[in-house]
């Protein structure tokens, strides 16, 4: 099981009666997880007046709650959850998944379970733990980003795998709805770095940052909507959505990154209806990774895996291309 070790006890006297364990103890500890909380209790982490207890549990005034994790790691917990994972290819080495869009990769602030980690460690007992609260991960696709992800089993595939990313020897093909009619093809370029108006974004810089590269192709032209096809060399954080909105032309249905309903407005009125309808079938960035190409960290041959197009992709491009 994936949890941090013990480290420190913290104790709170009970000032209500006949509440639950887990009620209790998301009240105190209201930054996080329900779910966590009690995977600490079932673990007995947690005990109620010296002794052992359930997320059940009936407290009443005056007992005593003490933990023996330091609070600030009890979120740390990786509790198992069964969620499906779409699996294209699997052997001793890696695990290769079609990431639906809305399943975020590893916890982390604001998503404390329900991520593709904890279906990993529900469906697997061996992981690579090179990144010890985030098993198997090698490298990430965003929360709304559709498509194909690789994991590593074990530590000798996951340090393979992270230094062929580091030497920029994975080939990754994203393809991507956006707005505006773009060139045949090009490459953007630049620094990016992180915005000081908000912690959350990413924008171009022309004096710090870090250097990224993206080279795009362009599949068809659906008027006012392009389809692309990229390849980034760099793996910055939100990357191609950075890049394709410093060209003005932002992936549709991208709020964060200006590609939100408001970009209706830019477009002639005769596009208002089909871009109302095409909002409906894509409530989501509409980014997928298509393709991963590198080196098989045991055979030392060139691997590819592919995700094909999700429904919602699908539905979008019959859409665009019936007008």
């Amino acid at each position: 099981m994936f949890r941090v070790a013990m480290n420190q006890k913290f104790k709170f006297k009970v000032d209500a009666s006949d509440i639950r364990l887990d009620v209790f103890l998301s009240e105190k500890l209201s930054e996080f997880s329900r779910t966590s909380i009690q995977y600490s209790i079932k673990s007995n982490f947690i005990k109620v007046n010296g002794k052992s207890a359930k997320s059940s549990t009936k407290l009443n005034i005056d007992d005593i709650v003490e933990c023996d994790i330091k609070k600030k790691e009890i979120n740390n917990i990786i509790v198992p959850q069964d969620i499906p994972l779409d699996i294209l290819y699997e052997d001793s080495d890696i695990i290769v998944i079609n990431k639906p869009s809305g399943l975020v990769v590893h916890p982390g602030h604001g998503n404390k379970d329900n991520t593709l980690v904890n279906g990993l460690v529900f469906h697997y007992e061996k992981l690579s733990k090179l990144n010890e609260f985030r098993p198997g991960i090698v490298h990430r696709l965003d929360k709304d980003t559709s498509g194909v992800i690789v994991i590593a089993k074990n530590d000798k595939s996951h340090a393979n795998i992270a230094e062929q990313f580091m030497n920029r020897q994975v080939v990754k093909t994203y393809y991507a709805l956006v707005w505006g009619e773009m060139d045949d093809k090009g490459v953007i370029e630049g620094l990016i770095t992180r915005d000081s108006f908000d912690r959350k974004k990413f924008k171009m810089s022309v004096s710090n940052g870090k250097p990224s590269k993206t080279e795009y192709f362009l599949e068809g032209y659906f008027p006012p909507i392009s389809l692309l096809k990229l390849k980034p060399e760099t793996g910055r954080t939100h990357q191609i959505r950075v890049h394709l909105n410093s060209l003005g032309h932002p992936i549709f249905s991208d709020n964060q990154y200006s590609g939100g309903k408001k970009k209706i407005k830019s477009y002639h009125v005769k596009y208002i209806q089909i871009l109302k309808r095409l909002f409906k079938l894509m409530d989501r960035v509409a980014l997928h990774a298509y393709e991963i190409k590198f080196t098989h960290p045991t055979s030392n041959r060139e691997v590819a895996f592919s995700a094909p197009f999700p429904n919602d992709f699908n539905r979008s491009l019959e859409l665009l291309k019936s007008e």
